[in-house]
């Protein structure tokens, strides 16, 4: 299972898997493939300095549990090449791809690679690895196929029960970790997911309990390294011999020749305690002046006069939400319909009031949501029954619900956050009282209803500085400077305790 990453303009890439692949193949289909098996191509300036980097005690028996078209040991052999004496390691290299037609022999004549075509993750090893260099495949839980026992041999290996929506990669990294010499190391390259994820809790536990982690080299979230896959990269240096003081050393670069050029002063260093494995842990690498947002005796969580709930998810966002000129063709009573916030893009920050609304109505966007009573006239009768000879009834969302043409129940929120942002998320004073779909989180205060100047307080501080340094905090972080925040994340943000009295 190879994870390659896409080719940079400066460098050659390992292209295997698109000279190999059938000429008769469609994009999609190979599109799926990669994706089913994670594969995404590894730029040869990253792969360079990965093995340079396990170099440093010219270990002799080499890992490499994705081999894809081998780049790494394509990096490996240049390493040789400018050597000064006879190093000749022997690789142990993994992939299951049978439609890469690898050839060690004939590609890496100078090198002893021996080759299994076998699951890295269930093959019986016992030898153990001086160095790892991996890229391993970036498969999520739901689309796992293993077996109970395989899990239960990581819950036993970390001592407690791993997430079962862990990625496929922290797998690969938990293997790798258990098969590392007395004086191993491992470089491997994956997403940063598992830094901030909650499955990612259990895995920092145990990499900080075993004193495993050397250092953690991440990319800046505007970098897309993975290529057409938007997800965030760094990369782990797992390390055996490590005294109990040794601290980890943390940088980030804003790509892979930023790697070639760090230099000492960029380099940050965290001691074992610094890092709680409940804590979301990119920010925290980053700035390390900034582990807590403020002194925990002087805050406290949103979550404590708040809940945050994801928007309405109708299952036919063209069926269920309607522009004020499809509500006048089918003449529907506005008793039927409700005010709504359909996309991320029809709000701006600050106040949404009738009047912005009514532009978005003004506008032909997607405004109304459809919310019918219980009696139906004439027009949402033959409305309905258009949407059923349109099949909407029979969609997943609507044929769950006791009435396929009633959205579930939700209060309008007095504050709307976006999910999904970049620099800073979107917060919105809903003053119309408009219902949001999904594209907006809704918080609700547990304030007294009465209370409008603690609820205005609690809108102007989390649309404050302060407050989006906290929710950065808290956000999940993809490809491109993406980032997401999820109800609970918003729940997790440290407020000031005065919000609160």
């Amino acid at each position: 299972m190879a994870f390659f990453l896409r080719p940079s303009p400066l460098k050659c890439y390992d292209a295997a898997i698109l000279a190999t692949a059938p000429k008769t193949r469609s994009l999609s289909e190979a599109s799926q493939r990669k994706r089913r098996l994670g594969q995404v191509f590894t730029p040869c300036d990253i792969a360079d300095w990965m093995v340079r980097a396990a170099l440093a005690d010219r270990p002799k028996r080499w890992l490499d549990p994705s081999l894809g078209g081998g780049v790494f040991i394509d990096a490996l052999r240049d390493a040789m090449d400018d050597a000064d004496d006879d190093f000749a390691p022997v690789v142990q290299a993994f992939e299951i791809d049978d439609q890469l037609d690898i050839k060690p022999r004939r590609q890496w004549p100078q090198i002893d690679v021996r080759l299994a075509r076998r699951d890295f993750l269930t093959a019986r090893l016992r030898t153990r690895f001086d160095a790892c260099v991996a890229n391993p495949p970036y498969v999520r839980h739901h689309e796992l196929e293993y077996p109970p026992t395989l899990w239960q041999r990581f819950d036993e290996q970390i001592g407690t029960r791993i997430s079962r929506n862990t990625n496929l990669y922290c797998l690969f990294m938990l293997r790798i970790w258990s098969m590392l010499a007395p004086n191993g190391r491992a470089v491997i390259i994956t997403p940063l997911e598992w830094l901030n994820a909650d499955f990612g809790r259990a895995i920092k536990s145990y990499l900080l309990n075993e004193n495993a982690l050397d250092s953690i080299w991440l990319f800046d979230d505007a970098s897309i390294v993975f290529g057409d896959a938007l997800t965030t990269a760094g990369i782990t240096v797992l390390r055996r011999d490590r005294t109990v003081d040794e601290p980890i050393r943390v940088a980030t670069m804003a790509n892979g020749q930023a790697l070639t050029r760090l230099s000492s002063s960029a380099i940050k260093k965290f001691n074992r305690c610094d890092l709680d494995p409940d804590a979301k842990w990119t920010v925290l690498l980053r700035k390390k002046d900034e582990r807590r947002v403020a002194i925990e005796s002087k805050t406290t969580t949103l979550a404590t006069i708040a809940t945050c709930s994801r928007g309405i998810a109708t299952g036919a966002n063209d069926y269920f939400t309607l522009t004020e000129n499809q509500r006048r063709e089918h003449e529907l009573d506005k008793r039927d319909l409700s005010p709504c916030v359909t996309r991320a893009n029809d709000l701006q920050e600050g106040v949404f009031d009738r009047k912005k609304w009514e532009q978005l109505c003004d506008a032909g966007k997607r405004a109304w949501l459809l919310t019918p009573r219980q009696t139906c006239n004439k027009n949402l009768a033959a409305y309905l029954e258009a949407g059923r000879q349109r099949g909407i009834d029979r969609r997943h969302l609507p044929s769950h619900r006791p009435v396929w043409y009633r959205p579930e129940k939700r209060a309008p929120a007095p504050i709307l956050i976006s999910v999904f942002f970049r620099e800073r998320p979107r917060v919105v004073w809903n003053e119309m009282g408009a219902l949001n779909l999904t594209a907006y989180h809704g918080i609700y205060t547990k304030l007294d209803d009465e209370n409008e100047q603690k609820l205005d307080e609690l809108y102007k501080w989390l649309a404050s500085d302060a407050a989006t340094d906290a929710l950065l905090a808290q956000s999940r972080v993809y490809g491109g400077g993406l980032r997401k925040l999820e109800p609970r994340d918003v729940m997790a943000v440290q407020i000031p305790r005065g919000l609160v009295r």
